[in-house]
């Protein structure tokens, strides 16, 4: 329920650097050129482009089928353009007169990526105020919950959780609710954490205002973090299958680590579609749940996830953005077993 933004790096056109460019398509769309010069279907491994010389200019589409959308150039090791929900222009005009840039063209082994994400676009059906789930957001109320996650190159982090909601706190001079998180990551590198999220519920508009987190880092290296959502994140169940809602905000970023304060700040302009009720299956069971899918843009670039929340319960089920995946393990609300 409560989120802290992270944009990732845009990049709408860059240089290449190398001989090779493997295109991939998963299913939902395909690769197409604006020369027509090159093409990928979809589900498919396509042979690599070769680039030897100076002349190479190409601009890539990525083209969704339908049901799907175009969410953007994945993000991987040696990806062109990740993150970017542009056309990918790859051109080596600038190697010209660099003997360092030229060197890479005679390398045949200098392979980079260029794959695009695609997601199913908004068609199901339901209510998200099933989702709705006024209990996780009542003073006294505690989580327990085990989750995993993965990312685009396959490595896993299992991390614990425990929540509780208390009331009577302020936050930048409004009276909120506050969620007072711990999180204890587990394998291969551990780390522990705690997060204090103030917010306020509308229950009877099925609807929640985020206003900031407070996030204090203990191991492995201690650093502490507050954000702020101004005027306010907002988070709406109050929806039908295929509606969406947009939002504009500021997200004031405070960091001190290592003896430094580093403040940014960052507009964030957010589409939120609530995709449908659909049945999904993690780890901790099979549940009905309701799919929302998120798009942010700031001045960084676009970032693209999905979220299931489940029917009754309201807890995140599973979540995925740029490649990472979460899925539930196991949890309790109160001391009661999803």
């Amino acid at each position: 329920m409560y989120k802290i933004i992270g944009i990732a790096l845009l990049l709408s056109s860059m240089t290449l650097a190398g001989c090779k460019v493997q295109l991939s398509s998963p299913a939902g769309g395909s690769i197409t050129t604006a020369s027509g010069n090159y093409a990928c279907a979809a589900n498919a491994a396509c042979p690599a482009i070769n680039v030897n010389d100076i002349f190479f200019d190409e601009t890539f589409i990525a083209r969704p089928a339908a049901g799907y959308e175009f969410a953007g150039w994945k993000k991987r090791q040696r990806g062109l353009c990740g993150g970017s929900t542009k056309d990918c222009r790859l051109f080596t005009s600038g190697f010209a007169g660099n003997d360092d840039l030229l060197g890479f063209l005679a390398r045949p082994n200098e392979v980079f990526y260029l794959e695009p994400v695609f997601i199913r676009s908004a068609g199901g059906s339901g209510d998200a105020r099933r989702c709705f789930n006024s209990t996780l957001m009542a003073v006294n109320t505690t989580v327990v919950a085990s989750y995993r996650s993965t990312d685009a190159s396959g490595a896993v982090v299992p991390f614990d959780y425990d929540q509780v909601i208390t009331g009577g706190a302020t936050f930048e001079g409004k009276s909120t609710l506050k969620a007072t998180t711990n999180t204890r990551a587990r394998g291969a590198a551990p780390s522990t954490s705690k997060a204090e999220a103030y917010f306020q519920p509308q229950s009877s508009q099925f609807r929640v205002l985020e206003y900031g987190v407070e996030v204090e880092s203990f191991t492995p290296e201690s650093s502490d973090s507050r954000v702020v959502f101004a005027p306010q994140q907002l988070e709406r169940y109050d929806l039908s299958a295929g509606q969406s809602y947009e939002q504009r905000y500021t997200v004031n970023l405070r960091t001190r680590v290592r003896g430094f304060t580093i403040n940014e700040s960052n507009t964030v302009d957010r589409r939120t579609t609530f995709v449908g009720i659909e049945p999904v299956t993690v780890p901790a069971g099979q549940f009905q749940a309701c799919r929302f899918q998120t798009r942010e843009t700031g001045s960084a670039g676009t970032q693209t996830n999905e979220e299931w929340f489940g029917v009754g319960n309201g807890m995140l089920l599973k979540s995925t953005a740029d490649g990472d995946s979460t899925v539930l393990l196991n949890a309790s609300i109160n001391g009661a077993t999803l």
